[in-house]
């Protein structure tokens, strides 16, 4: 599934540097929705900057599910439910 994001300007800064040595955007993006419980994460504001560039990345069905599933139950944004994990995710395994 493709899923369009516009990230907070410190998580697509701290995404990038992280894939410029370990590989994929896209598998990180899709392990951040994985391995995270969007369920029981607290939400970061999203505020992406204009200057910072949207992206699409590829990432499985069953991501794409849990993460639109979960922002309905939880009346909030796909962009903040996914920056909200990745952000969570790129702090804790750097």
């Amino acid at each position: 599934m493709r899923l369009f994001l516009r990230l907070n300007a410190d998580v697509n800064e701290r995404l990038r540097e992280k894939t410029r040595y370990q590989g994929d955007l896209s598998r990180c993006i899709d392990e951040a929705l994985t391995d995270t419980d969007l369920s029981q994460l607290q939400l970061v504001p999203a505020r992406p900057g204009k200057s910072t560039p949207g992206l699409t990345a590829v990432i499985s069905m069953g991501a794409d599910a849990q993460l639109r599933s979960t922002a309905r139950e939880r009346g909030c944004s796909i962009t903040v439910l996914a920056n909200s994990a990745l952000h969570r995710w790129l702090w804790q395994n750097s």
